[in-house]
């Protein structure tokens, strides 16, 4: 077997300088011109991923030889520590089994009601005001302030703003740890140090401040079913659900929004179906059946956008993808962003259309052509989560306004696919 084909690049440093300066662009001509399965060569060998076939036996039939890399786990952990995020095998499974009766059907009720309340109070928020604003700032307090109150049961609505950009300043220290080269050690007192553990600090006096008090008074939320635990792996679980479960959806809906705000038909046909379903009530979880094109437009965005855009793995043991080798210890890089704009499975990849998830059509496309929250045992615990909440966050924006992002929108592709610096109005 051969090694897969790829860009020559530099002599010495391959491809490393393209990653660092548009990693988006460096994969996405190598897709183009090499397909499904890409080399990278370069200090570090990079295998680029994007083939369904090759996705599902990463994810699913050969999972197990398929773990994080542990260079991604140790620099996550910096932050977020042991969690879902940082974990594999039977440790991962123990904390995947602790987590996973917070997310079924009979709370994922109550959590509608606290998003509905929650954007109905920013949406007061937006009416008083009028002026421009920066719309993922606004996403991320209010993803944060629903997780909160959803899944910890705490009261957190003053706190957000501080404790939203307490992660943001976290995840910009892991988006420049993971495309480092060399890692200086935490302990040095560099500026990036001290900011990250200035936020680390502000995130953990409000975590621990609620563990005891939990500890205290008990509760039926995810935090009281955690409390057999340590203090600390309490701390774990709950600062990663925090990030990996506000941090994607807010992300999520400034993109719905930007897209929305150049798509007039698909709004105007979302209200149509509002107007018939919801009426002029809030809409509530009870409405998610029966709004079935928000639905559908919910699923292109994360098509075109999906927070998790680009994935590490790493070989236990030598494979074959596709009638290529791919060595043990090799460095994966699982991307969704190309796999989803596939024109093999996807016409007219670029546009926005919603219709493409309408039920005849989606069943002639492979499982693994469409993963926006991965696949296999290790997909998102918080799937059904994210979906309420992406779904009545924008039935409850469009319901009562139009939201404007003038200009084009770059992408950030960090740790998550994020738009940068959106300043939008409403009307």
């Amino acid at each position: 077997m051969t090694l897969p084909p790829g860009p020559r690049g530099h002599f010495l440093l391959g491809s490393a300088l393209g990653f660092r300066r548009d990693p988006l662009g460096t994969f996405e001509r190598a897709w183009r011109e090499h397909g499904r399965l890409v080399r990278f060569r370069g200090p570090v060998e990079v295998y680029l991923v994007t083939d369904p076939a090759h996705l599902e036996r990463i994810l699913v039939s050969n999972v197990d030889n398929y773990p994080h890399p542990a260079d991604f786990d140790r620099k996550v952990g910096a932050f977020v520590g042991r969690s879902l995020v940082t974990t594999n095998g039977t440790e991962w499974e123990r904390r995947r089994a602790a987590v996973e009766p917070a997310f079924r059907r009979e709370p994922l009720l109550g959590y509608g009601q606290v998003v509905t309340e929650r954007s109905t109070a920013m949406l007061d928020r937006w009416q008083a005001a009028r002026g421009p604003f920066d719309l993922g700032a606004e996403m991320r307090v209010l993803t944060l302030d629903v997780l909160a109150r959803s899944l910890f049961d705490a009261e957190w609505s003053e706190q957000a703003p501080e404790l939203a950009e307490a992660v943001r300043v976290g995840m910009e220290y892991l988006n420049q740890e993971l495309i480092s080269v060399l890692s200086l050690p935490e302990w040095l007192p560099t500026p990036r140090n001290l900011r990250l553990r200035k936020a680390r600090a502000r995130l953990d006096r409000s975590v621990y401040a609620l563990i005891a008090e939990r500890r205290r008074t008990g509760g039926s939320d995810l935090l009281s079913m955690l409390l057999s635990t340590s203090d600390k792996e309490v701390r774990d679980h709950v600062v990663s659900m925090f990030v990996a479960g506000h941090v994607t959806v807010a992300a999520t809906l400034t993109w719905a929004f930007t897209a929305l705000s150049r798509e007039v038909e698909v709004v105007e046909r979302i209200r149509a179906e509002l107007s018939e379903v919801v009426g002029s009530r809030p809409p509530t979880g009870a409405d998610l059946p029966h709004l079935r094109y928000l639905r559908m437009v919910v699923q292109e965005v994360l098509r075109l956008y999906p927070p998790l855009w680009q994935v590490p793995r790493t070989p236990v043991r030598a494979d074959e993808l596709g009638g290529h080798r791919i060595p043990a210890g090799s460095f994966l890089l699982l991307n969704t962003y190309l796999a989803h704009r596939d024109p093999e499975y996807w016409e007219r990849p670029e546009r926005f259309e919603p219709e493409r998830f309408e039920r005849g059509r989606s069943a002639r496309r492979p499982r693994f052509a469409y993963l926006p929250y991965l696949g296999g045992p290790r997909s998102c615990v918080g799937l059904a989560l994210a979906n309420l909440e992406l779904t009545l966050v924008l039935a409850a924006v469009l319901q009562r306004f139009s939201v404007d992002v003038p200009g084009p929108v770059r992408p950030s592709p960090d740790l998550v696919l994020e738009p940068r610096d959106v300043l939008a109005s409403v009307r």
